[in-house]
């Protein structure tokens, strides 16, 4: 039977579905500007959902026997412990996360459409079998939801894409390999009028109203209670992270620190969500590893405020996160793409000049920034990080030559900095600027790179 509190909480649910609908009904029904149509349904059983609103009672702390893991048992381990054992890490990019505009490309109705949507093949068993072959030792795999998710209240998730994600997963862990599987794209980002994404901290001209909030933390709570109840059987080797780089409103200048404060703040809400919902979907959810990922996946310092946003995320003076988990196992999943210069500029940038030299003030002074930042608000404190994104585009140097040997200085300086501070790193690969892997012929475009930064977890 429902208390008075979780009754008046359904009861603010069923209110806050209807009108949270007007903020999503431009992508969901089209508009002048291009946005989509309502996305497929999802077939199975129906299940009205109910947000957790308070810690699960997870009963008996002592985990779960050894044969539910199989041969090899990680169970005992630490947050701490995994993230040592992760090892390289590769990125499925722009492949599972694809995502689209519905009005100008039509509806998805089949996985494989939205899979090679952003120019990527299909995935194969044989591509994860050679990444595994070539050092790796994880893969996180970005998945975008919102194509084959039904209407609410159930959202429910169709099941030849919770299939197709399921098989993708089996790759990875097949192998021996951990996984990481997240919600990538659903959130939604303002200025964009392109994409469909519905998970958003802010509204148009400002903060969510309480109505909007409970309609959000229902949808993304039964995302992950259907994720979870998925792969509740699955061991340690998979991580769910609870989703990708979440921001509405960027962090510029003209934006007051007021607004993204309330984002923030509203981020840690529906990670609790995230958190409390996979501990109470039972098996191995109990105890699974799990990523949480402050604003823009980033803690790094904007004009003007130094660290100032890292106080919304994480409580140094307790020394942990302000997302709470019952079991202790939380890991700060972080973006940095640094020195921002070197990596990303154009050709004619004047920054650098594509010379990875530590002797330039910029270069060395962005990489003690980062690893300040990483040691001080989590290494130092005990919480575990993964570098779960960054890399260097691949350019033509000023003289004509390729700058793979300074893409190789980066490697070995800044994620052999990562390294030592006990941060494993995921390189990104979009099969576009970013690409590492010939998807089709199952060779690395550069491969002493990709060797440089499998060498360092030998």
């Amino acid at each position: 039977m429902l208390n008075k509190k979780r009754l008046r909480l359904l009861l603010l649910v069923i209110l806050a579905v209807a009108t949270f609908g007007l903020v999503l009904a431009a992508c969901e029904n089209g508009d002048a500007n291009g946005k989509g149509e309502d996305p497929p349904t999802g077939g199975g059983e129906q299940n009205t959902p109910t947000p957790p609103t308070e810690t699960p009672d997870l009963g008996d702390p002592t985990p779960p026997p050894a044969d539910i893991y199989g041969d090899s048992d990680i169970s005992h381990l630490t947050s701490l412990e995994i993230t040592h054992m992760m090892g390289a890490g590769w990125n499925l990019g722009n492949t599972l996360d694809s995502h689209w505009n519905a009005r100008a490309w039509g509806t998805i109705n089949v996985p494989s459409a939205q899979e090679v949507l952003w120019g990527n093949p299909v995935t194969t068993k044989e591509m994860i079998d050679f990444v595994k072959a070539s050092g790796f030792n994880t893969v996180r795999i970005p998945v975008t939801w919102y194509i084959f998710t039904g209407d609410g209240p159930d959202y429910e998730i169709a099941d030849i894409w919770m299939d197709r994600v399921q098989e993708v997963v089996d790759y990875v862990i097949d192998n021996k390999m951990f996984a990481i599987l997240n919600i990538h794209h659903d959130d939604y980002i303002s200025g964009r009028g392109w994409e469909c994404g519905w998970l958003r901290l802010y509204g148009d001209n400002a903060p969510l109203s309480d109505d909007e909030k409970a309609a959000l933390h229902l949808r993304f709570g039964r995302l992950w209670e259907q994720i979870a109840e998925r792969f509740k059987d699955y061991d340690e080797y998979l991580l769910f992270e609870g989703i990708n780089e979440p921001r509405t409103i960027p962090l510029d200048g003209k934006y007051s620190k007021a607004i993204w404060e309330e984002q923030s703040l509203f981020l840690n809400d529906l990670l609790q969500t995230f958190v409390d919902t996979v501990r109470a979907s039972g098996g191995a959810n109990a105890y699974r590893h799990l990523m949480v990922t402050p604003y823009f996946a980033s803690v790094g310092t904007d004009a003007g405020d130094g660290d100032g946003r890292i106080r919304h995320f994480v409580d140094k003076e307790n020394a942990t996160l302000r997302v709470d988990d019952p079991r202790g196992r939380l890991i700060v999943s972080l973006h940095y793409y640094e020195p921002w210069g070197f990596v990303t500029a154009p050709s004619d940038s004047q920054w650098f000049s594509w010379y990875f030299d530590l002797d330039v003030g910029s270069v060395s002074h962005n990489l003690n920034q980062v690893r300040r930042i990483i040691d001080e608000n989590f290494i130092s404190l005990g919480i575990p990080v993964i570098m779960g994104e960054t890399g260097a585009l691949h350019r033509t140097m000023p003289d004509g030559s390729s700058n793979e040997g300074e893409r190789v200085k980066w490697v070995e300086s800044y994620i052999g900095m990562l390294r030592d501070l006990g941060v494993p790193t995921i390189l990104w690969d979009d099969g576009g600027q970013f690409q590492l892997l010939d998807r089709q012929d199952l060779q690395w475009m550069w491969p002493d790179l990709v060797e440089a930064f499998v060498g360092l977890y030998e």
